[in-house]
């Protein structure tokens, strides 16, 4: 019987070990979203915003391949591969006392997490910039042209999957944000932050259809969120691998 208890007991604390890895993982991850977010905003401020047609998208590739690339928003395409790793570092931590509605969260923001992938154009315009570059007649320019808007108003800021996108990806996120500001694993500044952010993101999503302006400026507002929430989120994240007992709330 001492020998089966000690085995439970073993595996426990490795179990408990692996999960505690886990929010470290988290938490490391938190940081690079922080990079990515601060680095599209310098891009924005220094290069300037992702182009809005498909001419200025073919005209920024051709004058400077590295500056194109940059305004491509592929920051922005990082954040969003690394979401996951995140939000499953939050659920390490709080699937004890909240194991529902933390599983919940993390289903949303790993759908969200797919549609806003799936349709980002970033890949396809280089392709067609190249196709734009290498095209011996007007005609096969306008072609290439139409094709680059077609691709513009299908992409993760127009579509429909887009949409859907940001209500799973905020949505999930603010529901978790919601359980890290009732846990005490988690500082109550990381969890309004979080609200914050994600509240103002999601909110934005459905003002976006009756007023863009308002939607850009709602945007606006939650960006400064988000570059507190992650770095609070990474802390406390790190901070639990401290931890001898990770189940605690």
């Amino acid at each position: 019987m001492a020998t089966l208890t000690l085995q439970k007991v073993t595996q426990l604390e490795k179990t408990n070990y692996q999960w505690r890895n886990l929010c470290t993982l988290g938490g490391t991850i938190a940081l690079l979203q922080l990079l990515c977010v601060l680095t599209s905003t310098i891009v924005a401020i220094m290069l300037g915003t992702e182009p809005t047609t498909a001419q200025e998208y073919f005209t920024v590739l051709q004058q400077n391949r590295l500056v194109g690339l940059l305004r491509l928003d592929f920051s922005t395409l990082l954040l969003l591969c690394l979401y996951p790793f995140t939000t499953f570092g939050i659920y390490a931590a709080l699937r004890s006392n909240y194991k529902a509605y933390a599983a919940l969260s993390l289903a949303l923001i790993f759908i969200g997490t797919t549609l806003a992938l799936a349709p980002h154009s970033a890949f396809s315009m280089i392709n067609l910039s190249d196709q734009f570059a290498a095209a011996t007649s007007v005609a096969q320019q306008e072609q290439l042209l139409t094709a680059g808007e077609a691709v513009i108003a299908s992409d993760m800021w127009n579509s429909t999957s887009g949409f859907l996108a940001g209500i799973f990806l905020q949505g999930g996120s603010v529901i978790i944000s919601v359980l890290m500001l009732q846990s005490r694993k988690f500082s109550k500044a990381t969890g309004i932050t979080g609200i914050l952010s994600n509240g103002f993101d999601f909110i934005h999503v459905f003002v976006a259809l009756f007023n863009p302006a308002l939607s850009t400026l709602l945007l606006y507002i939650s960006g400064p969120f988000y570059l507190l929430w992650f770095p609070l989120l990474a802390r406390d994240l790190i901070k639990l691998r401290r931890h001898t007992d990770p189940q605690s709330t």
